[in-house]
């Protein structure tokens, strides 16, 4: 009996240290896993966060309103796909941290020095975002992008078209969706088919006019009254650009904010100031050489003529170029 007992003491006492054993592999093995869950910085620090985005049902209207500038010719569109927009322009803040998750990716996404970033994708060198320009409120060094103190919350400006596309093309990468714009050429997104891009893209024009006039073809964002101070940054009545949000959302209905006003906005379509009185579904806009410059929505802080600040509205400006009031937000189509 003595000799059982040693013999069931003996095995309880390995059973014990087995399971003890056992709970310290575990241990040992969460641990590892915990060490691995989010990206070092190696792999390019934390994704970058999308917009805040709003949704944009499907729909008819009259695009132009007959007087506006470029907007003179008015005609039915009809968008097909119900769209995500962003809620409010791009802030500097949103694309300093995009910026930098660009900068640590292995390869890099951009090149960067102290007056300039650059794409380097796809054998671009487009310049994405003008550093030198003292209105620029991002700056760069040792490998580090920072914002203004203060100006986290203002609209991104000094951007230029391919910046605010590139942009868009990094949301789209960090959350693991297809890109949608090509970096050669003319930088055609989704293959001239926006509307059937998986990922991040900037809004077409009609889905931009869309959006501001929703969903009564009202002339202002807000509605018809022309704009007040107390209504849109524009004429100078704030002297800058404000933070996003400053004022009250237009239209009410989607919650978008400074779609009049702050800055001019950057829209994927190529620009032709007549567009005919033709119905259309989805348009993309004219393609080709003859068309050298990328349409521009909403006015700015520093506009004084308030039929700029009409939805239907329409100004240009040159795909590589960038300047103190101008910026973007994005959009994404729902099930393309």
């Amino acid at each position: 009996m003595r000799s059982g007992n040693r013999g069931t003491r003996s095995a309880w006492t390995l059973g014990v240290v087995f399971v003890l054993l056992s709970s310290i592999l575990i241990l040992l093995m969460l641990g590892g896993c915990s060490d691995t869950s989010g990206p070092d910085e190696s792999e390019g620090g934390d994704d970058p966060e999308p917009p805040e985005m709003v949704y944009v049902q499907h729909g008819t209207f009259t695009m132009g309103d007959g007087a506006a500038y470029c907007g003179g010719d008015e005609h039915w569109v009809t968008l097909t796909n119900d769209f995500y927009l962003g809620q409010h322009e791009v802030t500097n803040a949103e694309y300093a941290e995009a910026l930098q998750w660009a900068y640590d990716q292995d390869p890099r996404l951009v090149t960067a020095t102290s007056s300039s970033v650059r794409d380097a994708m796809d054998d671009s060198t487009e310049e994405l975002l003008d550093l030198d320009d003292s209105d620029c409120e991002i700056s760069f060094s040792g490998g580090v992008f920072t914002v203004d103190t203060g100006k986290e919350q203002h609209p991104v400006i000094e951007v230029t078209w391919f910046g605010a596309a590139r942009y868009c093309d990094w949301l789209s990468m960090a959350s693991g969706l297809d890109r949608a714009y090509d970096h050669d050429g003319d930088w055609p997104c989704n293959g001239h088919d926006p509307y059937g891009a998986e990922g991040y893209r900037l809004p077409t024009d009609a889905e931009w006019e869309y959006a501001a006039q929703y969903d009564d073809e009202r002339i202002y964002p807000w509605g018809d009254q022309g704009p007040t101070p107390a209504l849109a940054n524009y004429g100078g009545n704030v002297g800058w650009t404000s933070p996003v949000g400053d004022y009250p959302d237009a239209p009410a209905a989607l919650g978008l904010s400074d779609m009049a006003g702050n800055v001019w906005e950057w829209c994927n379509d190529w620009h032709e100031c007549d567009l005919g009185d033709g119905a259309e579904q989805n348009p993309v806009g004219h393609q080709g050489a003859v068309y050298d410059r990328r349409v521009l929505r909403g006015g700015s802080w520093h506009i004084v003529f308030d039929s700029y600040m009409r939805c239907a509205s329409r100004r240009r400006y040159y795909p590589d170029g960038s300047y103190y009031n101008g910026g973007f937000r994005v959009a994404k189509t729902v099930n393309p």
